[in-house]
């Protein structure tokens, strides 16, 4: 018994392009600059050494516009604590959730002055 149905109501699509595994990065690529990236970042290291400049510079955004610089008193009575920033950066159409994880006072009670 042989099959004699007609396959003439299926739908057809034309294609731009090849479809196969070679196309793949392309359709990857596609798929998540259309998506957006999401990175998480952790910046860890003493008071004052340029954590928070060198995110800025390397994202061109200022993410913390509102924070004052604690004095050297203020500095020597707070604990470590995590700070988490999150910003959307958009350029050239490509999305960008960036979370950067800071550690104010991580290492301002630890003597270096052996280690240089």
């Amino acid at each position: 018994m042989s099959d004699t149905r007609s396959y003439s109501s299926l739908v057809t699509h034309e294609t731009s392009g090849y479809v196969g595994f070679a196309n793949l990065p392309n359709q990857v690529h596609r798929k998540s600059v259309k998506k957006g990236f999401e990175f998480t970042l952790m910046v860890a290291g003493e008071s004052g050494l340029g954590k928070s400049t060198l995110i800025d510079s390397l994202f061109l955004t200022d993410l913390y516009p509102d924070r004052a610089v604690p004095t050297a008193e203020e500095r020597i009575k707070r604990t470590v604590q995590l700070d988490a920033n999150t910003v959307e950066i958009e350029e050239r159409g490509v999305k960008l959730r960036l979370t950067v994880v800071d550690t104010p006072g991580f290492g301002d009670a630890i003597d270096n002055s052996d280690s240089f």
